[in-house]
């Protein structure tokens, strides 16, 4: 081999080498840009929920109206889904809650909607009309979503005082039937 061959061959490797590094960091880089993003974009949500909940608090007027609209739709059918899941991840019968809710959802989404339109309408008086007109329809929504949760409460069926009553009255005949068996046996075995 001559030197300009050896000379290409180290070359190719070395570039291959920083190849391979690179494309190795920048890899390793992506993913922890990702990861950090994955970790940070509840937190950016939250963040940006909290702002626009103070905001509507301290806007006055229509636009303060549809603001607070907008929130309590939200909140209230996240508090369903949340209720809805820890639910089903009990096991505990839920009907067709489920269906209801879905259909529920679609219709806070189209109110969403209109909210964010009315929130973005530049004139107060449509902007009224639009909160009195939407705010109907935001109550019978947060009053079916409240209705689904109220409806998983009556389903879950706590233990009754009767059903205590019953277990310990229950647990009392065992205990003395249990100590009659040992005193029976105990008997027999000193004759």
């Amino acid at each position: 081999m001559d030197f300009g061959t050896v000379i290409l061959i180290i070359a190719l490797v070395a570039i291959a080498v920083v190849v391979g590094v690179g494309v190795t960091l920048a890899v390793l880089i992506s993913r922890g840009v990702l990861s950090l993003v994955n970790k940070s974009k509840p937190k950016y949500e939250l963040a940006k929920r909290n702002a626009f909940k103070v905001r509507a608090q301290s806007t006055a007027g229509p636009l303060g109206d549809v603001m607070k609209q907008r929130i309590r739709l939200q909140e209230s059918l996240e508090a369903t889904q949340r209720s809805l899941a820890v639910a089903q991840s009990t096991r505990q019968y839920t009907g067709n809650l489920d269906s209801i809710f879905g259909t529920l959802r679609q219709a806070g989404t189209v109110l969403e909607n209109q909210l964010l339109v009315a929130q973005r309408e530049p004139d107060p008086a449509v902007q009224a009309a639009y909160a009195q007109t939407l705010g109907g329809q935001v109550a019978q929504v947060i009053q079916t979503s409240t209705g689904i949760r109220s409806a998983l409460a009556a389903a879950a069926a706590p233990m009754t005082d009767v059903d205590v009553k019953d277990l310990t009255r229950t647990l009392e005949i065992e205990a003395t039937m249990l100590k009659n068996w040992s005193a029976t046996y105990t008997d027999l075995g000193e004759s």
